[in-house]
């Protein structure tokens, strides 16, 4: 517990530990809930003694008016006690789900929520948002930030990733040098020092559970094994009525090409199928009747939304960092809660 900063907490969701830090926001805005990527700490929100607030997204975000909770999945890290090389996408969704609803049973909260993933955590929207509507709990929208869907990741991005004696993925080889390159970018892009090298490396970074590097590769019965059935079960991508809709934010960085080239593409395919699944198939199921004007309608309708729930903005992986960077996200997180009611309100329309 000496490892934990002030206001910080280890909760446990479905039988996992979890680094968590709550902080309140004002009126009756929905709860956020963000999760972290590949080998990070939901520190990357909030900072560290002695870093300045402003530069992390919690500060913008509850000054909205929206609380925020800040959900870290087990990494192999001091402030863990434990490592547990067997997590799942499915064990992540279930525990932020888990979590998320005691606080807002603790604090009287609504039983709405908008969910942000940061990277690799684009991989548990779908578990999450299916983990929260077992629970009662409505997840509006769901922002990926330079996220990754649950797809098997290209060869490319694992290159160099190590498997350590606790049975976790190390990824100090293969991708600390190019996070520290892009945080440096961040401090210089904002005119400061945001974080230093020493911190980052101190205070955020961990190995990861091997069911979270997006390929077929599993840990179970204490030993590694790959196993495509599963993997692919607990991944559920083509599950697409179980996503909520997605509003993606992106940076222009060369240092990080991977994702201003893929995320816009992969989350407007993935957006679109769960509307035509979620809302068009059971609407048509339940006496809606296709009219060429109201096919038309709703064909224009569809093609608009991926540019309406998508940003590029100036920076890199760690867009989110930064005075500059935070606030732009903050205020895109505003703009897309007012988008998406539009959207759905719309999409409703067409087919009533």
């Amino acid at each position: 517990m000496g490892n934990l900063f002030d206001n910080e907490e280890i909760r446990y969701g479905c039988g996992y530990p979890s680094l968590v830090r709550f902080f309140e926001g004002s009126g009756s805005k929905p709860l956020v809930v963000f999760t972290p990527g590949w080998a990070h700490l939901g520190r990357i929100t909030y900072g560290f003694p002695g870093s300045d607030e402003k530069n992390f997204l919690a500060y913008w975000i509850t000054k909205k008016g929206y609380p925020f909770l800040a959900v870290s999945y087990p990494i192999d890290h001091p402030v863990y006690d434990t490592v547990h090389p067997e997590f799942s996408l499915t064990d992540w969704g279930n525990m932020t789900a888990e979590i998320a609803s005691v606080y807002i049973s603790e604090y009287g909260l609504g039983n709405e929520i908008i969910g942000i993933s940061w990277s690799a955590s684009g991989q548990v929207i779908r578990p999450f948002n299916v983990a929260c509507g077992s629970l009662g709990l409505e997840v509006l929208f769901h922002l990926g930030i330079e996220a990754t869907p649950a797809i098997t990741v290209p060869a490319d991005r694992t290159v160099g990733m190590k498997k350590t004696g606790k049975n976790m993925i190390s990824l100090e080889d293969s991708h600390y040098g190019l996070f520290w390159k892009e945080i440096e970018e961040e401090n210089r892009l904002n005119g400061e020092e945001i974080i230093s090298e020493d911190d980052y490396m101190k205070y955020f970074v961990g190995d990861i559970p091997v069911g979270l590097m997006g390929t077929y590769e599993r840990f179970e019965d204490g030993k590694f094994k790959i196993d495509a059935e599963k993997s692919t079960e607990d991944k559920g991508f083509f599950n697409f009525s179980e996503y909520p809709l997605v509003p993606v934010i992106y940076g222009d960085s060369a240092l990080a090409p991977y994702h201003p080239i893929v995320n816009r593409s992969t989350w407007a395919f993935l957006v679109t199928r769960k509307i035509y699944h979620d809302y068009f198939v059971k609407r048509k199921a339940g006496g809606f009747r296709v009219t060429e004007g109201k096919l038309k309608e709703f064909v224009r309708c569809i093609d608009g939304i991926p540019d309406r729930l998508s940003e590029n903005v100036p920076g890199n992986h760690f867009l989110l960092v930064g005075k500059k960077g935070a606030q732009r996200v903050s205020d895109l997180l505003e703009k897309f809660d007012r988008e998406v009611v539009r959207i759905k309100g719309e999409i409703s329309n067409i087919l009533s």
